[in-house]
């Protein structure tokens, strides 16, 4: 595992930025890493540029990829949005694209949210889930599950659980802070899962009032780390208590920010998120 103070630039926290402004951006922010999407690839492929253009454009950034995020289709019955933008070219993605990608630009880990499946029961999700991570392994891939409060995951203690049932090695949880706050949890919660569980961190804030729709919330108002109510600082020290080694991703879906140039969007996430964990 890389140095848990690596700070990954989301592509969320820079959504609707094309591939090369993100990466650039990234790195002149001071970012180690980002995180990358299907949807990048999709539109690389679509103009044109080959695989290996696409991977020597992130060598060449200075950058590593901490991570694929999102991997839509891992259960039964998911469904495929028809759209062009970002989170619907990633639901059209299969899992073979997704493991495709995580190859072409060396990163292990791929992030493996609920989506919109509607598993039938608690227990599709665990078999689904240990299907995933079988898969994933036999390409030597680990795989995270993210919890959400609007789905089924709704919780860490739920993701855990599922993780747990699951029994595989390489299949970890992703903790969004979030949405572990919006979903009713507290930093103590990180205290009652094994360390070697957590595979991935996404720093953000939230407001100290919740909004009436959580969607345009979680999508448009998530608040800057330090700038919100979260209690950040004791959400790391008790990673650091259940020796959890993670990068720090940083996704922060903000309105606000991108009334902002690319540059500046990056300048103030890197900064927040620095003044965090340092």
């Amino acid at each position: 595992m890389r140095d848990k103070k690596h700070l990954s630039l989301c592509w969320g926290s820079l959504d609707g930025v094309a591939f090369d402004d993100f990466l650039e951006a990234a790195a002149s922010a001071g970012f180690d890493a980002v995180t990358l999407n299907s949807a990048f690839y999709i539109e690389a492929r679509t103009a044109g540029i080959s695989d290996e253009d696409f991977a020597r454009r992130v060598r060449d950034s200075g950058l590593y990829v901490s991570d694929i995020d999102p991997l839509f289709n891992w259960l039964p019955g998911v469904t495929a949005l028809p759209g062009d933008d970002a989170i619907s070219l990633c639901t059209q993605a299969s899992m073979d694209d997704v493991f495709e990608l995580a190859h072409l630009v060396g990163t292990d880990l791929v992030n493996a949210p609920l989506g919109f499946a509607t598993p039938e029961s608690e227990q599709q999700i665990v078999d689904g889930f240990a299907a995933l991570c079988e898969h994933a392994q036999q390409q030597g891939l680990r795989v995270s599950l993210e919890f959400m409060p609007f789905n089924q995951i709704s919780n860490l203690e739920t993701a855990a659980r599922i993780v747990k049932q699951a029994a595989c090695s390489n299949g970890g949880i992703m903790f969004d802070c979030w949405h572990h706050h919006r979903g009713g949890g507290v930093a103590e919660d990180i205290l009652a899962v094994p360390g070697e569980h957590f595979f991935a961190f996404q720093l953000d804030d939230a407001l100290a009032q919740p909004m009436a729709d959580v969607l345009e919330e979680t999508l448009n108002h998530r608040a800057l780390p330090g700038e919100g109510c979260i209690d950040l600082h004791q959400i790391l020290k008790n990673f650091d208590a259940v020796g959890a080694e993670l990068v720090v991703d940083v996704e922060v879906f903000n309105e606000a920010l991108r009334s902002l140039t690319t540059t500046q969007r990056a300048e103030k996430l890197y900064s927040a998120s620095r003044a965090i964990i340092e």
